[in-house]
C-alpha cells in the first residue's frame, strides 16, 4: 500500500526536477532512508510527543535546505507520509536507471560468489537482455541459485531439489 502512494509522490518530484536534480535528489533520499532502518530514528518520527516542526527539522537534516524539498518534506508530515520515504527512493532510483536502461540484478546464492564469476554473469546477461546490469549478492539457505531482475521481471534460477526431482520424474517416465 504504501509503495503505491509513495509512487505519486515520486511521480510529482519526477516531474518537478530536472535529471541532475534528480540524481542528487536520489542520493539525498538514499542516506534518508538508511535513518529509517535504525529503530531510535523511527521511534522519534513516529513520536507523538514530538511537533510537527521538530520532525521536519530532523528530516531537514537529512536532506539539503533546498526550498522545495523542504516543501516537500512538509507534505509528507502535514499527510502523515513519513514512513514512505524509503519507497520514494527506491522508485527514483529504478527510474534513473531505467533512464541509463541499466538495472539492479539480485543473486541469491548460499554462499558468496568471487567477482570473476559475478563479472562472467553479468557480461552474458547483460548481452542477451541489451541492458546494463548490476548484479548484488544476498545469501540464501537455499541449496542452489537464482539471479532475479525485477524491474524487468525476469528470474533465472537453480535449485538442486528441482533438479533432482525433475530427474526423477524424466527416469520414471521412461521406465
Amino acid at each position: 500500500m504504501e509503495e503505491i502512494i509513495a509512487k505519486k509522490y515520486a511521480h510529482a518530484l519526477i516531474q518537478c526536477f530536472k535529471r541532475d536534480e534528480l540524481e542528487n535528489l536520489s542520493n539525498l533520499f538514499l542516506q534518508a532512508s538508511q535513518a529509517f532502518c535504525v529503530e531510535k530514528f523511527r521511534d522519534m518520527i513516529h513520536s507523538p510527543y514530538m511537533t510537527k516542526m521538530e520532525k521536519k527539522r530532523l528530516l531537514i537534516a537529512l536532506f539539503s535546505d533546498d526550498e522545495q524539498v523542504g516543501a516537500f518534506l512538509d507534505l509528507l508530515i502535514e499527510n502523515k507520509r513519513i514512513d514512505i520515504i524509503p519507497f520514494v527512493s527506491s522508485i527514483l532510483e529504478r527510474y534513473l536507471r531505467a533512464l541509463d536502461n541499466s538495472y539492479k540484478a539480485i543473486l541469491y546464492a548460499p554462499k558468496n560468489l568471487d567477482s570473476s564469476t559475478i563479472s562472467n554473469i553479468t557480461d552474458s546477461l547483460s548481452a542477451k537482455l541489451g541492458v546494463k546490469l548490476h548484479i548484488e549478492q544476498s545469501s540464501t539457505k537455499v541449496d542452489g541459485i537464482r539471479l532475479a531482475v525485477q524491474d524487468l521481471g525476469i528470474e533465472v534460477s537453480f535449485l538442486k531439489e528441482r533438479f533432482f526431482d525433475d530427474l526423477r520424474s524424466h527416469i520414471l517416465r521412461s521406465i
